[in-house]
């Protein structure tokens, strides 16, 4: 039942239990209300309950399904009648008394909940609306969580397709650009009609001009050297590298899949590339020989480790253990042509490069195709671009173990950024579904990489524990006091995506002068203006904007960031 309140001097009507009246009251009588402020909708004829609210505003995020949300409750309503049920007999047969029939399904059960459609209207709606506490909606305040990712070092730059089937294709968007940081948190994504340099081109200006927080010195690109010029009109002192990511990929995808011999013929162009740093790989396998790496407890012997080091597996699982060292560019040559005349079954000249690669028994066909020699030629012209731009202590942060965790191996986080923007690619693709309208496909996005983004900040601030509060004090006593109070399996998990909101408990808690209870709580970055997304192409129209290299605006937007 909700009473409709009046105003005594406007005579308007409100329910009480709109948002703007739970605004007016305080948190311990609006909380009497069990609804977020946010989702208590005025045009609707249903509001949910905050816990409802809370798992919709997870399961939104990584699947948009508002039929499963909208199941969900339905279900938690007939659980509730079969409780009921049970409780009713079981108790009814305790004092071994006979009743009536307990009241039916249909009866008992007179409203139902929102269906699909209506329960993502309401997603998107209170994505939109300011009527919280804090004054900000969700959508304003993941768009600046964005804009709020720093950079002074590296950051890498790539388009991806995967995200552009969640929109509708009259937007007419054809991939996205975006950018991340050494540490992998999105700095921007824009959706573009192309993947020419004009039609990223005004988003790129936006970065690096509007962004005073923005510095970095060291770009990857898929393409590099290609477009450099476009880049040293943003940063004249930029250094450009290749990614390793995508230096492989040239190579990996010319060759046969199917072929007997295609995973080691992979082994063995990674160890052209890189080798492991060798003091992380004597304490990985120190840690699979004794058994104290996995849960099982399983011991790997010296051949179980071979085979195993032969599987993507080992790299998935055991690559963040430890540091790549790439070889110097002459090197990667010499191990290109030693790699490339290892699996190749004709050649040129027996004596001196002879063949060593075999036919598939099953399929009869080679490993390599006519692609191939090509990609690894364009790969050794190329390979002075793939050196990292720093020491190989610089291009790594470390997270110290938890105190409990047996195998007690650090953690090293590349700072190489284009694998970390290819690892964003694939959670974006899944912050929608396919075909959704702009509005709510580009509120789901937002919420998905702000999340993303806070969920690494979030895993990086265990590198800020190795530095001792007192000079004279051991590092790792610092480490294991601090990360004693989380349990091993919690510590990576954020507890609180909204720090707008411990920013407002944290003004409550001075109000009445206690003790701050969320000192980490980050605050917003004022509002640089940028668009995200498909508000890039609705509102900025890049196709429009004629930001390329001989453009005036474009060359205005640079000597703007040259004189600051």
């Amino acid at each position: 039942m909700v009473m409709i309140m009046k105003c005594n001097i406007c005579h308007r009507k409100f329910s009480a239990n709109d948002a703007e009246v739970l605004l007016k009251l305080p948190d311990h009588a609006a909380t009497c209300y069990p609804v977020e402020h946010k989702y208590a909708l005025s045009n609707k004829n249903s509001h949910l309950h905050r816990n409802a609210t809370g798992v919709l505003d997870s399961i939104m995020v990584t699947y948009g399904n508002g039929e499963l949300c909208s199941r969900l409750l339905y279900e938690a309503i007939n659980r509730s009648y079969l409780q009921r049920l049970k409780v009713y007999y079981s108790y009814v047969a305790s004092k071994g008394q006979t009743v009536s029939q307990y009241i039916e399904a249909h009866e008992y059960i007179k409203s139902y909940p929102p269906l699909g459609d209506t329960i993502r209207d309401m997603y998107n709606e209170a994505a939109g609306t300011e009527n919280t506490p804090w004054a900000i909606s969700d959508h304003d305040r993941n768009t600046r969580e964005i804009q709020a990712v720093r950079c002074n070092d590296i950051f890498a730059q790539d388009h991806t397709f995967e995200v552009v089937k969640n929109y509708q294709r009259r937007l007419g968007a054809k991939a996205m650009w975006d950018v991340a940081t050494s540490t992998g948190e999105i700095v921007t994504a824009v959706l573009v009609p192309s993947t020419t340099t004009k039609d990223f081109a005004h988003a790129a200006g936006m970065l690096f001009n509007r962004r005073t927080w923005f510095n970095p010195t060291v770009i990857y690109s898929d393409t590099w050297p290609a477009k450099d010029e476009f880049w040293q009109l943003l940063v004249s002192d930029i250094e450009g590298r290749l990614g390793l990511f995508h230096y492989e990929k040239r190579i990996l995808r010319t060759l046969r899949k199917k072929h007997v011999d295609f995973f080691t013929a992979v082994t063995a162009l990674l160890s052209a590339l890189y080798s492991y740093c060798m003091v992380d790989y004597e304490k990985l396998l120190v840690a699979l020989k004794n058994g104290t790496l996995l849960l099982t407890g399983k011991q790997y012997t010296s051949e179980e480790i071979d085979d195993l080091k032969t599987t993507r597996q080992f790299r998935d699982r055991y690559g963040k253990y430890i540091r790549k060292q790439l070889w110097p560019p002459q090197t990667i040559v010499q191990n290109l042509d030693t790699w490339f005349c290892r699996f190749k079954v004709t050649a040129t000249d027996p004596i001196t490069s002879p063949a060593g690669g075999r036919l598939d028994p099953f399929h009869l066909c080679p490993l390599f195709t006519g692609e191939t020699k090509p990609a690894v030629e364009n790969c050794k012209l190329k390979a002075v671009y793939l050196e990292d731009p720093l020491p190989l202590e610089d291009m790594y942060d470390k997270i110290p173990p938890h105190p409990s965790s047996k195998h007690q191996l650090t953690e090293c986080c590349s700072k190489r950024g284009e694998s970390k923007l290819e690892s964003a690619h694939d959670r974006m693709g899944h912050f929608a579904n396919s075909g959704m309208r702009a509005t709510l496909a580009y509120n789901l996005n937002l919420a998905g990489t702000a999340r993303y983004n806070l969920s690494i900040r979030h895993k990086r601030s265990l590198i800020a524990k190795l530095t001792p509060k007192n000079p004279n004090e051991n590092t790792t006593s610092v480490v294991r006091t601090e990360q004693r109070k989380t349990p091993a399996g919690w510590e990576k998990v954020v507890p609180f995506w909204n720090h707008t909101e411990l920013a407002y408990v944290n003004r409550m808690a001075r109000k009445v002068g206690a003790k701050v209870p969320f000192p980490n709580a980050k605050p917003l970055e004022p509002d640089t203006g940028e668009h995200f997304f498909s508000e890039y192409m609705t509102i900025c129209k890049p196709r429009l904007l004629k930001y390329d290299k001989m453009s005036s605006a474009f060359v205005h937007c640079v000597k703007e960031r040259v004189e600051r």
